[in-house]
């Protein structure tokens, strides 16, 4: 399933659970358990971190792999001649949030049980999770060969377990969120199948995480060949050479500002990927003052999908847009097939 799709279930989990929480008479069995099932560099942890931010509550997140089954059960202390378990750090018990086990699978199978008891009975031991919190799992499969483990049947039986794959649209309105450069936001247009190619035999492979870090790469100015050397050391060879490509194309635009300047007169390409560079070029730079031209230029490309792409990524980097007269009229007639 998208990413999307996910955390939206994993949104309605949290809010069930905190409801049943408040509500002062919830059953142990009646909480929900997601776990985010997917290859490396999806955006897994990214999204929980996203969504518990836009929900206002807080996020504890804990590396399951790193703690030893002592330290996940609480280390034994002595307390009025008995012993006792200590309360583990990592387990909260006031306020309202997200508990995270990331790389769940990642973990030795005694750690895996112990969690089995949390996700459960919402208790280790005799220590139990804050009732305001909800606990969420994520991890990588077998089939990744990321140092995962097999996971115990009465663990998988525990658990509501979603299958993510990569989404194009998904990476993108996060890409442009986030105000990635507008050269990576058109190669991903233009070549969407490099969006995620994870590849467990090579050291680097393209994934929607490791081209945010391209995006960061690009802001630094290399030189040409330094910046070539640097993207093929996180994407890979073949992804690499592909960009390597587009980036020429891209910066060799004709005076990109032209359809701000004269959208009657300036030139509309032909070149399919030429097209997706300059779209992506103009949707990062439009603003209130320019959209007007913006939008006179683009009734002239004959090629629609240009213009929805063009008005998607421009709306998603700069939501105020979708406020102006023309862009307001463009949507209820052109653009209403637009998912914003």
């Amino acid at each position: 399933m998208r990413l999307s799709t996910a955390v939206e279930i994993v949104s309605n989990a949290i809010k069930h659970n905190i409801a049943l929480a408040e509500s002062g008479n919830a059953r142990d069995s009646q909480y929900v358990t997601p776990m985010l099932w997917g290859a490396p560099g999806l955006g897994k942890t990214t999204s929980v971190n996203d969504k518990t931010n836009q929900l206002g509550i807080d996020l504890n997140t804990m590396i399951l792999a790193q703690y030893d089954a002592g330290e996940l059960g609480g280390f034994p202390i002595l307390e009025n001649g008995k012993m006792q378990r200590a309360r583990p750090g990592y387990l909260p018990d006031k306020g309202t949030g997200v508990l995270f086990m990331d790389e769940f699978p990642q973990a030795p199978l005694a750690n895996q049980n112990i969690a089995a008891q949390l996700i459960n009975e919402r208790r280790v031991g005799e220590h139990k999770l804050g009732e305001g919190w909800t606990i969420v799992c994520a991890g990588n499969d077998t089939k990744h060969r990321a140092g995962t483990n097999q996971m115990p049947s009465h663990v998988k039986d525990r658990l509501l377990h979603l299958e993510i794959e990569a989404d194009t649209n998904d990476a993108l309105d996060y890409f442009n969120s986030k105000q990635f450069t507008p050269e990576l936001i058109g190669f991903i247009r233009y070549r969407p199948e490099y969006l995620h190619k994870f590849d467990p035999d090579q050291k680097a492979s393209p994934t929607p995480r490791s081209w945010e870090r391209v995006d960061s790469i690009l802001k630094w100015k290399l030189d040409p060949v330094a910046e070539q050397n640097a993207i093929t050391g996180m994407v890979g060879g073949p992804a690499a050479a592909d960009f390597a490509g587009f980036l020429q194309v891209f910066r060799e635009l004709p005076d990109p500002d032209m359809p701000f300047k004269d959208p009657m007169n300036a030139s509309v390409p032909n070149d399919p990927s030429v097209l997706y560079a300059l779209m992506a070029s103009l949707a990062s730079r439009v603003d209130g003052k320019t959209i007007k031209n913006l939008m006179t230029y683009l009734q002239r490309v004959p090629n629609k999908e240009f213009v929805l792409v063009c008005m998607k990524d421009a709306l998603k980097r700069n939501t105020n847009l979708a406020k102006h007269a023309d862009v307001t009229n463009w949507l209820r007639t052109e653009g209403t097939g637009l998912v914003l």
